[in-house]
């Protein structure tokens, strides 16, 4: 494997901000989605800023500042940003922003993410990005009454979380590729131990079913446990030869 690369976040100095919690928004003790991934992946976080800024249009505007930034940074280092819906990509996405999203407001103000991971070919991560926005742009234009009049007065702003994530806590494309590669060879096997299973059937063998009391051609007559009937009641029932398989694999049909 690849050596590990310290991580990307230079580009927070590129960008600006802060790190006083209050830019956020947010208290500790009653904190906003903003700051979630500072209080819930502290151990993964390398650098952070915040930005609080009175925004008319695109609210979003910062967190793409970020980005790009931090995709210069990348390419800088060699690496380049892993497509939005690749496995790695995607389930970084998923785990760093998942459901830290609250609903859109009723005074339409609502929260966006935007995340990206830099990799240096398929087996090593550079770094990953995360920025969280609290964006008022739509409550002057598009909110209630009330909101709409507050606003002429005291422009609520758009807030702004901006995260380097370490790279070690970021799966490669090579490990979600190992993986797909570890299934299918463990389905291939696992199918090659039922062909083998079901072709080797004998009387007494005992199979997910029952066991095996007599063989036709294709056709097997499985005796049930005991303690068990089939669903017409009966202890004994036909299968075909190719719905058998070993116990425990998975669940009987009883010849249906």
């Amino acid at each position: 494997m690849a050596q590990q690369s310290p991580g990307i976040a230079g580009f927070l100095i590129t960008i600006g901000g802060d790190t006083d919690m209050k830019t956020s928004g947010s208290l500790r003790t009653r904190p906003s989605p903003q700051v979630f991934p500072l209080l819930d992946d502290a151990d993964e976080i390398i650098g952070y800023r915040f930005f609080s800024e009175k925004i008319t249009a695109n609210g979003s505007a910062t967190a793409e500042r970020a980005r790009d930034a931090f995709a210069q940074e990348c390419a800088a280092k060699g690496g380049r940003i892993e497509p939005e819906d690749g496995d790695a990509a995607r389930t970084f996405r998923d785990r760093a922003l998942g459901r830290r999203l609250p609903p859109r407001g009723e005074s339409k103000h609502f929260w966006s993410g935007s995340s990206a991971v830099c990799s240096r070919g398929a087996d090593q991560v550079l770094g990953g990005f995360v920025a969280i926005t609290y964006d008022t742009t739509e409550v002057a234009t598009k909110g209630d009454l009330g909101s709409r009049l507050m606003s002429r007065v005291s422009m609520v702003p758009t807030r702004t979380a901006v995260y380097a994530y370490r790279p070690d806590q970021i799966r490669s494309a090579a490990w979600f590729q190992r993986a797909q590669d570890s299934y299918v060879a463990d389905r291939e096997a696992e199918q090659k131990h039922r062909e083998t299973f079901r072709r080797e059937l004998a009387i007494g063998t005992v199979t997910n079913c029952g066991t095996v009391i007599q063989i036709r051609g294709p056709m097997v007559e499985i005796a049930v446990p005991a303690t068990r009937l089939t669903p017409n009641g009966k202890s004994t029932f036909w299968s075909r030869r190719d719905a058998l398989a070993p116990t425990f694999s998975t669940p009987c049909t009883y010849g249906l």
